[in-house]
């Protein structure tokens, strides 16, 4: 259920947002509010998962201001501003703008600036994106962890699933409490699907997180088969999978590659990196995956090129780049270990507006399939 704060002056405007609203499956309005100050304290409190507000306020405090006290107070939050077609607006999410509802706007206009479809979005399963690097310290997780909260914040469904069984590091990039349930605390075949909801933890900015398990001896209890009967069921009830994938080629790691939708294989430039990569690209392409699915290059540290460009990554690998993430190891060490995914944190640096732009990369890729 998705819960929607309206912030609206104007009580005939705002009863009709309120009645298209009533009117959307699983959304539910948590609120509405005919003043700013009062619609940023209950923002604050509750933190809904989606903010409409009105970008012609009335008063000292404009709508766009209200987006971006919101933004700051609650970054998990997605804010739709509302407007008429005389007062166009461009949706910033730097600016706390994740989506743009435009008066006399129907029902397929507002669901989808609510992060979602008429009708529902679940039809033959969400999205696996397996976040995939061949060698470690390319950030491998930290890109999974703040993409899974960027496709979120952005409205999707999302779920994030730590691949990795043995040593797997989502859990230490996250506010995990000790007691947390894991994958290996599920049974095995159809009756996961009846308690699967009780491993799963609501992480920052409402991504629903699946474990791998906190003890490395645990690994060997979860087999292969429990792997993707995971995915399946998690992707059966959100838009988006995100998957921490190791980097050794075994099995597991296999099974999850199979399932996917797209590989994001995460690089560097440096030499180990590029070799070791140009290796597991010919090894999925004799698997079949190229043409099967998209194997998409994310280049984490781009501004560190070593001599090396973009092009000719492309040219040596033969696969487009998606996405170019900069450094920032600063933000990064400190929101790694404070817990907190930096896209949430500092939505504004470069580089959480560079993971913004490979989501939206990622949507967009989505669509013309």
């Amino acid at each position: 259920m998705k819960r929607v704060l309206l912030i609206e002056d104007l009580p005939q405007v705002a009863e009709h947002l309120k009645s298209m609203l009533a009117r959307e499956k699983d959304v539910e309005v948590a609120g509405v509010q005919g003043q700013a100050e009062a619609g940023i304290t209950q923002a604050k409190t509750e933190k809904p998962d989606v903010v409409l507000v009105d970008a012609l306020l009335q008063g000292k405090v404009t709508g766009f201001d209200v987006a971006k006290r919101i933004r700051a107070a609650s970054p998990g939050t997605r804010i739709v501003v509302v407007t008429v077609p005389q007062r166009p607006v461009d949706p910033r999410p730097e600016q706390g703008i994740d989506a743009v509802f435009v008066l006399p706007g129907g029902a397929n206009e507002l669901a989808s600036a609510l992060g979602g479809t008429r009708g529902g979005k679940h039809e033959g399963g969400g999205q696996i994106i397996a976040v995939y690097s061949p060698k470690g310290g390319t950030g491998k997780t930290t890109i999974a962890v703040n993409l899974a909260c960027v496709l979120r914040r952005n409205g999707a469904s999302v779920a994030l699933f730590d691949g990795v069984m043995q040593f797997g590091a989502v859990r230490h990039l996250l506010p995990v409490p000790p007691a947390t349930r894991s994958i290996v605390d599920l049974p095995a075949g159809a009756a996961m699907r009846g308690t699967l909801a009780e491993a799963i933890w609501e992480g920052p900015g409402g991504i629903d997180v699946l474990l791998a398990p906190p003890r490395p001896e645990e690994a060997d209890l979860v087999a292969v088969s429990e792997l993707t009967n995971a995915i399946g069921l998690l992707a059966g009830n959100h838009d988006y999978v995100i998957v921490d994938t190791p980097a050794r080629l075994s099995e597991d790691t296999l099974a999850i590659l199979d399932a996917a939708s797209v590989i994001l294989i995460i690089i560097t430039y440096q030499g180990s990196t590029i070799a070791n990569t140009r290796s597991a690209i010919d090894t999925f392409e004799a698997l079949g995956y190229k043409g099967q699915k998209p194997l998409l290059l994310v280049v984490n540290q781009s501004d560190l090129t070593a001599g090396l460009s973009k092009g000719g990554m492309e040219h040596a690998l033969n696969l487009p780049v998606v996405g170019e993430i900069p450094s920032d190891s600063k933000l990064v060490s400190e929101s790694n270990n404070k817990q907190a995914p930096f896209v949430l944190s500092n939505a504004n640096a470069p580089v959480s507006q560079a993971v913004a732009n490979l989501a939206n990369a990622l949507v967009s890729q989505q669509r013309k399939r």
